[in-house]
């Protein structure tokens, strides 16, 4: 690869490869595809490999290249055991809606966008996954999953949950079980905002379902819904309300169902339940209703006897409600004993004169939850401060617990009172001991870059910043080649400090893909994660950005590139002229290099580049990529220069340095620099530097796959130059002109191809010294930043993702075909695509927090590890792996663990009959298999943890022993 061949000279960008397109070698090859795509794919679903006058990708490349349409962007089937397939979506965000802790305090229920997750809260470790309204590949196109709005347990059977969507649907879900629900209903208006579940005596072991619904942003209504014999439902209005502005709707009811109280905009709404009421026709609620000081966020309720003089009285008490709501200017509103004083106010519907409250104040943003203690004496409050306050109602006193990893959106009081349950917007949730304050469980998911659901509550008051909906730049992401169970992904410190503002990722989480839980998470970069990070303008401080991680090709190392630059409007008082200069001499840019040790969770800082490409101000590193073959990273910047940086022993007056742990000190430094400037099709003699003209260069970096050939491409304007240096000599040694064009995207080396995505996708031929083919990416609606590229280097495949709107579609290719081996279509957008060292396959990240894995299903390395169990499609047992253990599993007693001796005796019974009359040749089958340890220790001990084959394979291999007949004993 590493060859001497002259530079090529100038041709057609267009040209697919020296022999003519109508050659005999075309015909034979199409053959050969379509009879891949027929085992790979299920041969009755449309694929995109015709065009509209019926003609192959290989003849429409004849004269130009194939055009990618938009209507060839399609879902294809997910069936059949051999080929291409993506599996179901795993992990996703928790949502703003309290988790929910049983009564035993054993089990933690946690929503997320498309499922709810069940978690022993005795060692945060995941029990089942139920998905809710999950689409899949296989989903209609265009389709938009429902996100939950409501979680409820039920008032009769604790192993019952309700769930609520968006679109109105409501789920009774079997938490213990994990069988997959359908809906039970549908709400009369298809939507839904809130949900709560009241018990009442004329229902007999039944409950009504009480759900908030709003066809229109200025009208809330809350149905009373009941489900009678034969999956039918009666429904009953309770309440309507109606008022211009925007804000949330909140729905909340005591234990036993008799007072609700709610929340409209700024709207307060409390009642009780007539207690004559026989059935759903005859509930009625006597309903008071009032503006509060502020946009209701968050609001809860408490039941309490009535304190009276005497001890008569006393015991005799009526019952006092006592509410209280957090506001989205920081304040937090108490109403005590809330019922008496609205009847005594005004009239049913409507209070007229506020009732007396009183103010508590600290949160600087909206308060996102707020509950009351179990003895009522103290208050909870959490914000976007990331500090939980807890509030002595008597005398206003403040405990706080500071420095938590992300914003609070919920709390939840355990019903005995020994614990709290917090839910952060880092995607983690924890339960802690209100003795102590210190967390006795802790769930985290992916914490990457998330689009929001609904509306941040900080933003129901417009302020000076926005979020952003949706992210518009790839995550950096990857994977370790000596561990590839964990994924590395750059995080923030919670969905507001990543939107708000420019896209924040300071931080590296590392993610266990088979435990499906977060190992560590470090600071990459500098971060302010509990600071008053808000200028005197209101605007956000922006952190530095991770724009750049690869691991090392034996994963000893991890390099990382940050950059930090001034806001423009942080520039404003600056002439025009000198403003762009300013913002390049205050751009801050660094090369670090990590040091990973095995089995340590946390990395060592070795060295930090400052300015790794500059000229007369610091320029940007478009590109990192490493050496698969040994220690060495190459990187470009916008200065024009390729560098190879390498490590190398510290010394000191000829004295090697020994570090902490008395190893030898390493430091990185530049072994090589290239100059590839020249390229950028920039007028001779025009100053790239020059301060009155600034120009957008674009570069990507890769290695072949022997480390010998490094592809550099450089450019400002079109056509594109690759570049092809001998990584030894560092000479320059060919120049591939015109193989990409416009934005450049990526750059990846496969075999002898090399694989470019720019506005188009090439491939070409490094050895045969040619274009193989080349595919023109569609201009759609979508951010062409998450254009991405993946190769799999087992397999010998690529894999491209496209944003089409709000979706992406995902395309996997042979370097030698354009036609795709697969094309699907995600529900979200993919924010990150990354290929498994030493496996087959492709990980995708997306914007939902989701993890999609693509791997081919009749590939022995490919990574079944990383999918979920039920779609490994274990000789039709995937239903039975992934339903888990049963009700009677989760939730067994001591009673259940030991069986009597009557049932033992009866089973023996059973057992010998069975035996008697089985006198046949088969007698060796009535005895259980009885497998030698050893023989179990080659299969599981035979290999570390990280290189263990696939459960498939183990499966097989157990599966084999059991098949197999013991020996007869002599």
């Amino acid at each position: 690869m590493t060859g001497t061949k002259g530079p090529r000279a100038k041709d057609d960008k267009t040209k697919k490869r020296k022999r003519g397109i109508t050659e005999s070698e075309t015909t034979s090859k199409r053959h050969r595809q379509q009879n891949r795509e027929s085992k790979a794919n299920d041969n009755n679903t449309p694929t995109p490999q015709k065009s509209k006058q019926g003609e192959s990708n290989h003849e429409v490349l004849a004269g130009e290249l194939s055009s990618f349409r938009p209507q060839q962007v399609i879902r294809q089937s997910d069936d059949g055991e051999a080929g291409w397939r993506v599996s179901k979506p795993m992990g996703g965000r928790m949502l703003d809606i309290d988790p929910i802790l049983t009564k035993d305090e054993q089990y933690l229920i946690l929503t997320y966008n498309t499922s709810i997750q069940i978690y022993n809260a005795n060692d945060s470790l995941l029990i089942r996954r139920i998905p809710i309204s999950t689409l899949d590949t296989s989903a209609s196109k265009g389709s938009i999953p429902a996100h939950i709005v409501g979680t409820r347990l039920s008032k009769n059977n604790p192993q019952l949950v309700w769930v609520a969507c968006s679109d109105g649907h409501i789920y009774c879900v079997n938490w213990s079980q994990g069988d997959a629900p359908s809906p039970a209903f549908q709400t009369s208006s298809k939507t839904a905002k809130a949900l709560a579940v009241v018990p009442v005596a004329f229902a007999e072991d039944k409950e009504i379902l009480l759900v908030a619904e709003s066809e229109k942003s200025n009208r809330m209504e809350v149905i009373a819904y009941q489900l009678v014999n034969g999956g039918k439902r009666k429904s009953n209005s309770v309440l309507s309300l109606q008022k211009p502005g925007y804000g949330l709707q909140i729905l909340e009811t005591s234990e036993d169902g008799q007072v609700i109280v709610g929340a409209f905009q700024d709207s307060l709404f409390l009642g009780t339940a007539s207690a004559t009421a026989e059935s759903l026709d005859q509930l009625q609620y006597e309903i008071f209703s009032f503006d509060s000081p502020d946009l209701i966020t968050s609001i809860d309720l408490r039941l309490h006897a009535r304190f009276s003089g005497s001890r008569k009285s006393q015991a005799g008490a009526d019952t006092a409600v006592d509410v209280i709501i957090g506001g989205a200017r920081g304040g937090i509103y108490v109403y005590h004993d809330a019922l008496t004083h609205v009847r005594a106010v005004g009239k049913a519907q409507l209070v007229k004169d506020g009732i007396q409250v009183q103010k508590y104040h600290w949160h600087r943003k909206a308060v996102h939850a707020v509950k009351w203690s179990t003895d009522g004496n103290y208050f909870i409050s959490g914000g976007s401060e990331n500090v939980l306050v807890v509030w002595q109602v008597d005398t206003s006193r403040k405990d706080f617990l500071p420095h938590l990893s992300g914003s609070i959106e919920n709390i939840v009081v355990s019903q005995t009172g020994s614990s709290y349950v917090l839910h952060l917007d880092d995607n983690s949730a924890m339960i802690l001991s209100t003795a102590e304050m210190k967390p006795t469980a802790y769930i985290a998911g992916i914490q990457s870059a998330a689009i929001d659901v609904s509306e941040p509550k900080d933003l129901l008051v417009r302020r000076v910043w926005n979020v952003s909906e949706h992210v518009r730049q790839p995550i950096p992401a990857s994977i370790r080649p000596s561990d590839p169970s964990k994924l590395y992904v750059c995080v923030s410190n919670g969905r507001q400090e990543t939107l708000s503002g420019n896209l924040s990722m300071p931080l590296l989480q590392s993610f266990d893909l088979e435990s499906f839980t977060s190992v560590s998470k470090q600071a990459l970069a500098r971060t302010q994660p509990t600071d008053v990070n808000l200028s005197s303008k209101g605007h956000p401080i922006d952190e530095p950005v991770v724009t750049n991680i690869n691991f090392s090709g034996d994963g000893k190392w991890l390099a990382s590139v940050d950059e930090w630059k001034p806001a423009p409007r942080d520039v404003e008082n600056i002439s025009q002229d000198l403003r762009h200069q300013f913002m390049r001499e205050r751009h801050e840019v660094y090369l670090k290099f990590w040091e990973v040790r095995e089995g340590a969770e946390s990395l060592e800082l070795v060295s930090r580049i400052n300015a790794p490409h500059s000229t007369t101000c610091p320029e940007s590193v478009l590109d990192l990529a490493s050496d698969p073959t040994s220690s060495c990273f190459a990187s470009i910047g916008s200065d024009g220069v390729v560098r190879l940086w390498r490590p190398r022993h510290r010394q000191q007056n000829g004295v090697a340095v020994k570090d902490a742990n008395g190893r030898d000190a390493v430091s990185w430094g530049c072994t090589q620099a290239i100059g590839v400037g020249d390229g950028t099709g920039i007028e001779n003699g025009t100053d790239l530097i020059n301060p009155t003209r600034h120009i957008e260069v674009q570069g990507r970096v890769v290695f072949s796959e022997d480390g010998s050939t490094l592809f550099a491409a450089f450019g400002a304007v079109d056509p594109g130059v690759v570049y092809v240096i001998d990584v030894a000599s560092g000479q320059i040694v060919k120049t591939l002109e015109g193989l990409w064009d416009g934005k450049l995207q990526s750059i990846q080396a496969l075999g002898s191809f090399i694989i470019v995505l720019s506005s188009d996708l090439r491939v070409y031929n490094v050895v045969a010294d040619e274009l193989e083919y080349g595919i023109v990416v569609p201009k759609l609606y979508g951010v062409t930043e998450l254009h991405q590229l993946a190769v799999d280097h087992t397999s010998g495949h690529f894999a491209v993702t496209l944003p089409i709107g709000g979706v992406s579609s995902i395309g996997v290719f042979d370097p030698e075909d354009p036609e795709p081996l697969l094309v699907r279509s995600t529900p979200h957008r993919i924010v990150s695509l990354v290929s498994a060292p030493g496996a087959s396959g492709f990980i995708a990240l997306d914007d939902a927090a989701q993890v999609w894995v693509i791997a081919e299903g009749s590939d022995p390395s490919s990574i079944a590890t990383l999918q979920p169990l039920h779609d490994l499609q274990l000789d039709g047992l995937s239903g039975a792996v992934d339903a888990g253990p049963t009700t009677g599993e989760v939730l067994a007693t001591d009673e259940m663990d030991v069986a009597s001796e009557d049932d033992m005796a009866d089973a023996k019974e059973v057992d010998e009959d069975v035996d008697m009359g089985d006198d046949d040749d088969d007698d060796d089958d009535a005895y259980g298999s009885v497998i030698p340890q050893q023989f179990l220790t080659e299969i599981f001990d035979a290999t570390p943890a990280f290189a263990a084959p696939s459960i498939e394979d183990m499966f097989y291999k157990v599966t084999g022993l059991l098949a197999t007949k013991p020996h007869a004993e002599q």
